[in-house]
């Protein structure tokens, strides 16, 4: 029984991983997405941008909840049928806030250092366009970026694809093969850089956790991050290097410390309901 288990674990080639990415892309913005932007543009929701945002909101939340529910059903039709997304596994609130801690700090550090070089590398203008729009609803701009995308980017990226990598492949090339892909579709290099960095960090965190809501706080904390500064119009310096640094240090020991004394809880008691 224990090997049938095994054998029938859900597990995702490199192309196959790609796959994924691809069909989550192309459906959400060739189809599902195309209708809700039309409703947005007749007159009235053009004058009153609460009610655009509302529209737009519902059009990324229902073209997303449907993609992810057309992948989940993809996987178990592959004879996976017990496959479930790991939202919870090693978590408590102390770990929750110190990996919102752990991102400030990659941010400090990352957008007063190498953001510095790659911030000089101007966009493609098709993402230039892609981006204006957005922004021209500021309610929609901070609710699809802060909040829509690393729900759902996290649930495919991390709760589908990577968990898939990791059952065939060793840890290591596994996260690395995930940070990649999830930096090159960001098709751009400034955010490939910074995104494939960020997907190691949520790699090793859902490896050693197993817990989907840890990569999204994470990934909503950068996003939010990147917002607030950009409306306060953050300039790096040498202070906000060191403070970054120092921050992303002690969380990343925190972090440790905390996955480290849930892992002995759990090994404790497994151990004593295996006694029962």
């Amino acid at each position: 029984m224990e090997n049938q288990t095994i054998k029938n674990k859900f597990e995702l080639s490199i192309c196959s991983a790609v796959e994924i990415v691809i069909l989550y892309t192309v459906i959400i913005l060739g189809i599902i997405d195309t209708p809700f932007y039309f409703i947005a543009k007749i007159n009235y929701f053009q004058t009153h941008q609460i009610a655009e945002a509302i529209i737009k909101v519902s059009g990324e939340v229902i073209s997303r909840t449907i993609i992810v529910i057309l992948l989940l059903k993809k996987v178990r039709r592959q004879g996976h049928s017990n496959f479930k997304v790991k939202y919870v596994d090693k978590l408590n609130c102390k770990l929750l806030s110190t990996v919102i801690f752990l991102m400030i700090g990659y941010y400090l550090w990352f957008s007063s250092s190498i953001g510095i070089i790659i911030a000089k590398i101007p966009l493609p203008k098709f993402l230039d366009e892609v981006f204006e729009n957005i922004y021209i609803n500021s309610y929609f701009a901070v609710i699809a970026i802060a909040v829509i995308a690393p729900i759902f980017e996290e649930i495919v990226m991390r709760g589908i694809m990577l968990e898939g990598l990791l059952n065939k492949y060793k840890p290591q090339k596994a996260i690395i093969i995930s940070a990649l892909i999830f930096g090159i579709w960001h098709f751009n290099i400034p955010q490939f850089i910074n995104a494939t960095l960020i997907g190691l960090i949520l790699g090793v965190l859902y490896y050693k956790t197993n817990s989907l809501i840890l990569c999204i706080v994470i990934h909503i904390t950068n996003n939010t991050m990147a917002i607030i500064m950009d409306y306060l119009e953050y300039s790096p310096c040498r202070i906000s290097f060191v403070v970054g640094i120092g921050i992303f240090i002690i969380s990343g020991i925190l972090i440790i410390k905390y996955i480290k004394e849930l892992s002995a809880g759990k090994s404790n008691k497994e151990w004593k309901e295996s006694q029962i």
